[in-house]
């Protein structure tokens, strides 16, 4: 803790915090209207329907664009306002004893919660990103891996950029909130079962990433939980 507060010197702190926070909102906007892998629109009486969002991209632009504005452009902004190392922002691996325990409690858990979401006909509507996924190995294996790109990316910011590149100055428990707040609202549009479940575990993740000091550890365990979804759905 006393490395991340010396590593972040005081004046202009707040400034560069502010900043900061403003960059990765400005990529999640456009992760939002822009990369999406579906579209978001609105239904009104009268009007019908109107796409808000452009798209929708394919698996592989969705998933490098993902990439792109949840993990490579947030981390640059973080090196550059904070001057953390990409190990003070979570991207090492940690106490990885710690971290390993976790994962092994948390996969069984994943697989779970994957199995659970399938059974939700609001989760079927939206899930797998990718409509003509199937159960075959030689399809969803590729798919399947690829999807890390998406998810490592999504804890890279939360987990990573956010809680750590703001807890030297704001504290643990105030940037643990921030970056639970900021990710709920990017599941705005999803079922809300979905967005409800991103409340508990966001908080519940960055306060596991801040013991473990590592985003990887979560990022497989939420990986698992995404991935088991689409297997249960296009397998029954």
């Amino acid at each position: 803790m006393n490395s991340q507060v010396e590593a972040w010197p005081r004046p202009g702190a707040a400034l560069k915090g502010g900043f900061l926070l403003f960059v990765c909102t400005a990529c999640l906007v456009a992760f939002y209207y822009l990369v999406r892998a579906d579209a978001i629109g609105v239904f009104a009486p009268g009007r019908g329907w109107t796409q808000l969002t452009r798209g929708p991209l394919g698996p592989t632009g969705h998933l490098v664009g993902a990439a792109v504005v949840l993990a490579l452009l947030p981390v640059l902004a973080a090196r550059r306002l904070t001057g953390l190392t990409l190990r003070d922002l979570g991207l090492g691996l940690g106490k990885w004893r710690e971290g390993l325990l976790w994962l092994a409690l948390g996969v069984p858990l994943a697989v779970l919660a994957g199995w659970l979401g399938s059974r939700s006909p609001v989760m079927r509507a939206v899930y797998p990103l990718d409509p003509s996924l199937t159960p075959d190995a030689v399809r969803f294996i590729p798919y399947a891996l690829a999807q890390f790109l998406y998810f490592g990316a999504w804890e890279v910011l939360f987990r990573g950029v956010l809680l750590f590149g703001l807890r030297g100055r704001t504290g643990d428990g105030l940037a643990n909130a921030v970056q639970t707040g900021l990710s709920v609202t990017a599941h705005f549009g999803r079922a809300l079962d979905e967005t409800a479940a991103a409340l508990g575990a966001g908080a519940l993740f960055g306060w596991i990433t801040l013991r473990t000091g590592s985003v990887w550890y979560l990022a497989v365990v939420h990986w698992l939980v995404g991935v088991s979804l689409d297997w249960f759905i296009v397998a029954t």
